[in-house]
């Protein structure tokens, strides 16, 4: 029989420190009381801007676009300002603080170039203009003009403009998408649907330096594919938010006068990483203790069986519509009087409201949709006054040729556990036996069924986290390359290593490391196969969502 340990024997029988004090379990037991008693009262929950808001990063986008530095480096030449992201300051234990710098990525297409520009919002100091290695991501707009050139095509253009056919953004977003502008001219991919499912079915290249169309051999890229049968949703064609738009707030849950959660939320346009996060979490505490620094899911991308489509990495910026009702109170978010529904949940990729929805039915629930080319994603956060963190992620898709053939979504969390201090803190493997202390970095694979677990704890104060992996995590394939990594926290660590192809590339952060007693961070995956095909699969033609528990003890 299975036996698991309490967190005061684990500290006894592996550590041999000091449990928790009689005060701190007394005021501990105490909290959880007082939250049990008032659990009849809906919660209070307060909505405070954090860090820079719309006005200070148009400000800071429209000076960046006049200073002379970036006009000479210029010249007069046609550009588009693509990406704009805010730059993290180091995390000093238990805060972050509001970022001050941001970075913007333009593209010169008459030089056929990316530009990088790195300044202040409050403008002090000069702008540090470079130029990039990488293809920027298009925005909603560069898009919008890509369409623009195949609308005024002669041969295209007809069929667009009598509606015969339909435009939608397609995966990939670019044509050789790995290449730096260097080695190929700038080309925006363009799918055309026609509406009633017929012939021409085509994703087409558009070059944004000669303004000129590109069709492939095989009606698409290599990585996509074009048929006349297709699967997924209707796309609603709805606009999404720009990278950059500004979302960051303090969110405090109480209830009956005791302050259960406390946290940064982050709306994904506003997210970190190189292709953003989703809903990012920042100094999460629960009964006025920290749990974590930071959470977020850096990585995500899709692999297809027999390379039928892709492999394709995705991005967590372009927040979509989805189905929310309640009151906006910021920018970006919304307390929700019903439960929202996205694509996934309905089957209709409509909506009325981009951002963060928070929803309040006994664990309050974060919910935002996010699109990436045809698939829609759903990033969601729960919370339970027991001290429960639900991470969940969903896959979706809207109409196109290649969700029909089985592919598998990976999706990477990152969580940098902070349990009571930033460090000091363990990580055991809980199952049969004793707990085994984790003493070095290490790549670990799920192999104990829903009953193996993980326990982060603070060696001091014997309070702790634990990690129970979900239902639906799925297990790795050779192109997930792993399901949990225990590393030591480095702040040049937050995204994966660039530049390694679309499967995570983290395998060099594992180079063993202590991490006994550390500043400790996760990476967590889940993996979910899709198969339109095969009837006895379980998640056959529907949505699945996948994420671990983070049970919080001893708080």
């Amino acid at each position: 029989m299975r036996r698991w340990l309490s967190i005061s024997a684990i500290l006894l029988a592996v550590t041999g420190m000091t449990i928790l004090t009689a005060a701190s379990s007394t005021r501990a037991t105490e909290s959880a009381a007082s939250v049990k008693r008032n659990a009849q009262e809906a919660h209070s929950i307060t909505i405070t801007p954090w860090g820079p808001d719309q006005q200070m990063v148009d400000a800071a986008k429209g000076k960046l676009l006049s200073d002379p530095a970036v006009t000479k480096y210029l010249n007069g030449a046609r550009h588009r300002l693509l990406t704009f992201e805010y730059v993290d300051q180091e995390k000093v234990p238990g805060r972050f603080a509001p970022p001050e710098e941001y970075r913007a990525t333009l593209f010169d297409y008459s030089k056929n170039r990316a530009i990088q520009v790195k300044g202040r919002f409050d403008g002090a100091g000069p702008l540090e203009v470079t130029e990039a290695a990488h293809q920027p991501l298009p925005d909603g707009e560069e898009f919008a003009e890509a369409v623009d050139i195949v609308t005024q095509d002669s041969k295209i253009g007809p069929a667009i403009r009598n509606g015969k056919l339909v435009p939608y953004e397609p995966m990939p977003a670019l044509a050789d998408i790995d290449l730096p502008p260097s080695r190929v001219e700038r080309t925006v991919t363009v799918g055309l649907m026609p509406v009633d499912g017929g012939e021409g079915h085509e994703i087409v290249g558009v070059n944004m330096i000669k303004r000129s169309i590109s069709h492939y051999a095989a009606g698409a890229p290599a990585s996509a594919t074009v048929n006349s049968h297709s699967c997924g949703i209707p796309s609603a064609g709805q606009s999404t938010t720009s990278q950059g738009t500004a979302g960051q707030w303090e969110m405090v849950i109480s209830r009956g006068g005791t302050e259960i959660w406390r946290m940064l939320v982050i709306r994904p346009s506003a997210s970190s990483g190189r292709n953003a996060s989703g809903i990012e979490l920042r100094n999460v505490r629960y009964l006025g203790k920290l749990v974590l620094a930071r959470a977020h899911e850096p990585v995500l991308n899709v692999s297809y069986d027999r390379n039928a489509c892709g492999p394709f990495r995705d991005w967590s910026w372009q927040e979509g519509m989805f189905q929310a009702q309640g009151t906006d109170v910021a920018p970006g978010i919304r307390l929700c009087t019903t439960k929202p529904t996205t694509s996934i949940d309905t089957g209709n990729d409509s909506g009325n409201f981009r951002g963060v929805a928070v929803y309040d039915k006994e664990e309050v629930a974060l919910i935002s949709e996010l699109n990436a080319g045809w698939y829609r994603y759903i990033s969601e956060w729960y919370f339970t006054d027991d001290g429960k963190i639900r991470p969940r992620f969903g896959f979706g898709a809207t109409t196109n040729g290649c969700v029909c053939a089985a592919h598998n979504h990976h999706v990477y969390w990152r969580f940098d556990f902070d349990v009571i201090t930033a460090a000091e803190n363990s990580v055991f493997e809980l199952g049969e036996g004793n707990p085994r202390l984790i003493e070095k970095e290490v790549m670990q694979l799920r192999q104990g069924g829903h009953e193996q677990k993980w326990l982060i704890m603070n060696n001091n104060s014997g309070e702790g986290v634990v990690i129970e992996p979900g239902h639906h995590d799925g297990n790795v394939n050779k192109y997930g390359r792993g399901d949990l990594w225990f590393l030591l926290n480095k702040s040049n660590e937050i995204d994966d290593v660039a530049g390694g192809g679309s499967a995570i590339n983290i395998g060099s952060y594992v180079n063993n490391e202590t991490i006994s007693r550390s500043d400790l961070v996760v990476w967590y995956a889940g993996h979910w196969n899709h198969d339109h095909n095969d009837t006895n699969s379980k998640h056959h033609g529907g949505p699945a969502r996948v994420g671990p528990d983070l049970v919080v003890q001893k708080y």
